[in-house]
């Protein structure tokens, strides 16, 4: 079964061009570093021999000469270049022989042969000093070689995880403006917000350090494994089992403390609450005289707690002590098996030079990250797997409203609207809606109201289909909505969110929402209209002021304004409007209070009001109660037959929350 690590980040992502680039590098990246190691113990060897041999018969005199033989390509240079005048007659001591003497050391060894090969093809190590610097030179070039690849690598890897994410993102991102609209309680947005920067970030993170670790680490180890083997395949073999076995004791041992010191902990939080109950419990303690029995109770939970956390701690001590024993005996074992190789006959093939020992040493430790992160990475993967089932499950979610195939286009209300045994009903199964029967008729103003506001809020949603209805149907003119186009329905049919926000942009922008259809004078003619002119001259850059997070802010007030603004320049026939629930001022209530007497023109007006002014002021006020109609008529009727209208009332507009009001 694919999991969702997969389903994000898939293997195809391995063998793309880019991924094939990540390869070289990473085989460039684990050659440099192996050579470098190479590189660093022939170093050591020829500071250590100097660049002296000692040829005692005439046997090994002969045998030293074909083993260290110039390339005949270079002969002449290297002849000139080995004269030293020196030194001692052949058959005795030789100086300046460079890495020569490293080729006649290691004349049985497997590694040998390469030596052999540099120092014949490379006629600027038959020397001392021209080894020494040669090997200096190429010793820093693959250190440079290798970090600047592993950088690379790691740029790559940085690069893949962008796109996967950029993906996500732009998946997330189309998949909200489909579900957005349909949610009533305004916490998609947030819940989609916290993936967008969260969830997708945390994905992309795993996927960088496992692309990475998965490209680089496997040929490095090879590397260094064939590097290991080359140098002595025995003492290599001898090395990994103890190695293995207490990497993978160590980290079977963390795994046992971690779940012991989860289950632990939670024994000394459910202590700690009983340690802390009593505090809850003071004036029955000392009402009833039960100071005595409560030091007591008190002491034995506290005895308990201590005796835990001082468990917890001993065993934490006691797995560290566990730890670092495994690990002291192992390192202890293969020095010790490495050290037995320096200190034998140096004639013997089984010998181990200092350098080669250290170089030994070396990459083994080396080795040691590699495969403890190559290690992690089923870890890594469900980690990063958690995340993505999250923006998965939502990226699968169904928009609850599509457009119907043959959908008509709607002409602009005229007549009426009717809501015919309109059932609704919230992800939760919530019932909001319970058989809605109702009219409305075309260029009013009306006023829904609700003591709970999702109630008002999911009928109005239905006009513009931000939501569907499980039963019934909503028509306007008497054609029903859920087979007429989206586009001419939200055309005619917009909704003026009292907490709707601006966009970073121009204020310009902000109106005209980026359509070329509406030019400056169009802006700036529906600012005029709803009294948001007046303050947009006096930002400054007028229209073109930015708002938004780099930009300016606005007010409650003169957001809501510029939402009008928005809502006006299209000119529709039906507008829905959300009142702020903040307080506004009062220069921002005269203002509204002439604004909607303007709106209310040649079109429909539908109110979720937070101002009582706006409901006294409606042609007709309808009251829904548990999914209900409750009541419908104006408001001086509904105030004397509806007590729910008049409970609805006292609730949010009473005296003692005068303070509190937006009147």
């Amino acid at each position: 079964m694919e999991t969702p690590f997969r389903r994000v980040f898939s293997s195809k992502e391995l063998s793309r061009g880019s991924a094939r680039w990540a390869w070289l590098l990473s085989l460039m990246s684990a050659l440099s570093l192996c050579g470098l190691l190479f590189g660093a113990a022939l170093l050591v060897d020829l500071l250590i021999n100097r660049g002296e041999v000692l040829l005692p018969n005439e046997v090994e005199v002969a045998a030293y000469a074909n083993i260290t033989e110039t390339h005949p390509a270079f002969a002449q240079a290297a002849n000139e270049n080995a004269v030293d005048a020196d030194s001692p007659p052949l058959g005795q001591r030789r100086l300046n022989q460079g890495l020569r003497v490293t080729a006649w050391e290691a004349r049985h060894k497997s590694w040998g042969m390469l030596v052999r090969g540099l120092v014949r093809w490379i006629p600027a190590l038959q020397t001392t000093n021209s080894a020494l610097l040669t090997l200096l030179a190429a010793n820093i070039a693959l250190a440079l070689i290798s970090s600047l690849t592993a950088l690379q690598i790691r740029t790559l890897a940085f690069r893949t995880s962008q796109e996967v994410a950029t993906r996500l993102r732009q998946s997330l991102h189309r998949q909200t403006l489909r579900l957005g609209p349909s949610d009533l309680e305004d916490d998609a947005g947030e819940v989609a917000f916290l993936m967008f920067t969260g969830d997708v970030e945390r994905v992309r993170e795993g996927i960088q350090t496992w692309y990475e670790r998965v490209v680089r680490f496997p040929p490095l180890l090879a590397g260094l494994a064939i590097l290991l083997l080359m140098m002595h395949w025995l003492l290599a073999l001898q090395c990994v089992v103890p190695l293995l076995a207490c990497l993978y004791l160590v980290r079977r041992e963390r795994l046992r403390f971690e779940q012991s010191r989860r289950k632990l902990e939670d024994r000394v939080g459910d202590d700690l609450r009983l340690l802390a109950e009593g505090l809850r419990k003071t004036r029955l303690v000392r009402g009833f005289g039960m100071e005595n029995f409560e030091h007591e109770r008190f002491g034995m939970h506290l005895q308990r707690f201590l005796k835990k956390v001082a468990t917890l701690k001993e065993d934490e001590r006691l797995s560290r002590w566990m730890c670092w024993l495994v690990v002291l005996v192992t390192v202890t074992l293969v020095l010790f098996l490495i050290a037995t190789k320096t200190l034998i006959d140096p004639s013997a093939p089984a010998h181990l030079p200092v350098s080669a020992m250290m170089m030994f040493v070396v990459a083994i430790r080396l080795a040691y990250r590699p495969i403890n992160d190559l290690w992690d990475l089923p870890q890594i993967e469900q980690s990063a797997g958690q995340w993505a089932d999250n923006i998965l499950r939502y990226q699968s979610r169904v928009a609850e409203v599509g457009q119907a195939v043959g959908a008509k286009f709607l002409q602009p209300l005229s007549k009426q609207i009717q809501f015919e045994s309109v059932t609704y009903r919230l992800p939760d199964k919530r019932l909001v809606l319970d058989r809605v029967d109702l009219k409305i008729p075309a260029k009013s103003m009306v006023a829904v109201l609700s003591l709970d506001p999702l109630e008002a809020r999911a009928l109005t949603y239905l006009l513009p289909r931000f939501i569907e209805p499980q039963s019934g149907r909503v028509l306007i003119d008497g054609e029903d909505l859920a087979f007429v186009t989206l586009e001419s329905l939200r055309a005619e049919s917009i909704f003026v969110g009292g907490m709707d926000p601006f966009f970073t942009g121009t204020v310009s922008e902000n109106i005209s929402c980026g359509d070329p259809r509406f030019t400056l004078q169009h802006v700036t003619e529906a600012a005029k209209q709803v009294h948001a002119h007046q303050f947009i001259n006096k930002l400054s850059q007028g229209y073109e002021t930015v708002l938004g997070e780099n930009g300016e802010s606005l007010d409650p007030g003169q957001t809501f304004l510029l939402g009008l603004a928005r809502a006006l320049v299209r000119d529709p026939a039906l507008l829905i409007i959300e009142e702020p629930a903040e307080r506004l001022d009062d220069d921002t209530k005269s203002l509204l209070d002439d604004t909607y007497a303007r709106l209310v023109k040649d079109r429909t007006l539908i109110f979720l009001p937070n101002r009582l002014s706006t409901v006294r002021k409606a042609d007709q006020v309808l009251f829904l109660h548990k999914g209900r109609v409750e009541a419908v008529g104006a408001y001086s009727k509904l105030i004397t037959s509806a007590p729910l209208m008049r409970h609805w009332e006292y609730v949010r507009f009473n005296e003692f929350r005068r303070d509190e009001v937006a009147e």
